[in-house]
């Protein structure tokens, strides 16, 4: 039996949660979501009437600014968005025992297996499962349904805004003959400008080619081209796939030559991602610090840890080890820091703690543990540390 999955998308996710957040911001209709107008970070989200003037994700929020002039610009908040992500995983739960979220955004249901309960189409299914997320969430969605993830994908692409599209086994090639190569899951805008120099844009085109004919023109990328284009793709779900890394990182609003302030950020960012490992049952292995200079040029840092650890002081220290030569080589280029973030790697599942570890490292933990009761309490800040006081207002918000 072939496999039959589900793709759901969440609509503007990002403005959308931002809006049930902030009423102030429920009847704006140009809404950019990522960073506030005078920030030099990226668009995470815009609303539909912002997409229209070509504002568009992953996009400078400069670039933003200058297409869409009347937009309001807003910085969302990360656990907003966790929360909401997982109130919608709860309900993508109730309707298929394998459920693989591939960001907070979106995420795929299995469906094979089913043809008993929905023998000719899951298209009821997949009405049902919208109607439930905008009941339970308050947030519309997409859905694409494909004998593959890659049809899936781009049946809700195809389907946005509320939508929904099923592509049934034997429809694949004849539905993505009629899109641009563009839309091809690893076709970004470099790969699909250099394929337009080759007078490439269309899937059918590729399609019309023998594999051999591509390859003169593209090399040893034309096989996975071609399968891609015949509306191939992979049809595995892991539904519990362990996270491969947590990370913050902001791109701040002057470029920085104060290693104080730096350190304060870097507190800061170590906390939240201590945070979000203790949360989640996770450890990690191996910190990265990355420093992006004023001209672009990005310094990336790693460190492996004798132990796996999610405890902000064993995460600090080698996150300020990395730092200090880091930025010592931004100063030797005259250069200021315009972006800086930690991430944790390595990550596993946290154990037991070790009943013959060092007293002091018990009453590091049991404190940790005491501060994160607090934080779950009454937010993040209610406890922090006193590097963070250094911090204007604005930059405890990033």
């Amino acid at each position: 039996m072939p496999p039959r999955l589900l793709h759901v998308d969440l609509d503007a996710f990002f403005v959308e949660v931002c809006r049930q957040r902030h009423p102030e911001l429920r009847d704006v209709e140009l809404l950019v979501v990522g960073g506030r107008r005078e920030s030099r970070g990226v668009v995470q989200s815009a609303s539909y009437a912002a997409r229209k003037f070509g504002v568009r994700a992953g996009m400078p929020i400069a670039q933003a600014a200058r297409l869409c002039p009347d937009a309001t610009f807003f910085k969302g908040s990360f656990p907003h968005y966790r929360d909401a992500s997982r109130a919608v995983r709860a309900v993508l739960a109730r309707h298929s025992p394998v459920v693989a979220m591939a960001s907070l955004d979106e995420g795929y249901l299995d469906f094979t297996g089913t043809e008993a309960l929905h023998p000719v189409s899951l298209l009821p299914v997949a009405a049902a499962l919208r109607g439930e997320i905008k009941r339970e969430t308050g947030l519309d969605s997409s859905v694409g349904i494909g004998p593959n993830r890659m049809i899936a994908k781009l049946a809700s692409d195809y389907a946005k805004p509320r939508g929904i599209c099923e592509v049934r086994a034997g429809w694949e090639r004849g539905f993505v003959a009629g899109l641009e190569l563009r839309a091809l899951p690893g076709i970004g805008p470099r790969t699909a400008e250099k394929l337009r120099t080759l007078g490439l844009t269309e899937v059918a085109q590729v399609q019309a080619m023998a594999e051999a004919d591509l390859a003169r023109l593209v090399g040893d990328y034309a096989r996975e081209l071609k399968w891609r284009a015949e509306g191939n793709g992979t049809t595995a779900l892991h539904a519990e796939r362990l996270q491969r890394s947590v990370s913050r990182e902001t791109t701040l609003g002057t470029d920085a030559t104060d290693p104080a302030y730096l350190d304060a950020l870097l507190v800061r960012f170590v906390s939240l991602v201590a945070a979000d490992l203790r949360e989640h049952g996770l450890v990690a292995r191996t910190v990265v610090l990355k420093l992006r200079h004023a001209d672009f040029t990005t310094v990336t840092r790693r460190r492996t840890l004798p132990a796996a650890t999610d405890l902000d002081q064993e995460l600090l220290a080698p996150a300020r080890a990395l730092f200090g030569p880091a930025f010592e080589e931004a100063r030797r280029r005259r250069q200021g820091v315009r972006l800086i973030g930690v991430a944790a790697t390595g990550l596993g599942e946290a154990a037991p703690a070790d009943l013959f570890e060092p007293p002091a490292r018990t009453r590091l933990r049991e404190l940790t543990s005491a501060v994160d009761k607090v934080r779950e309490r009454f937010g993040f800040d209610a406890v922090q540390p006193a590097r963070h006081l250094t911090l204007p207002q604005r930059d405890r918000r990033e």
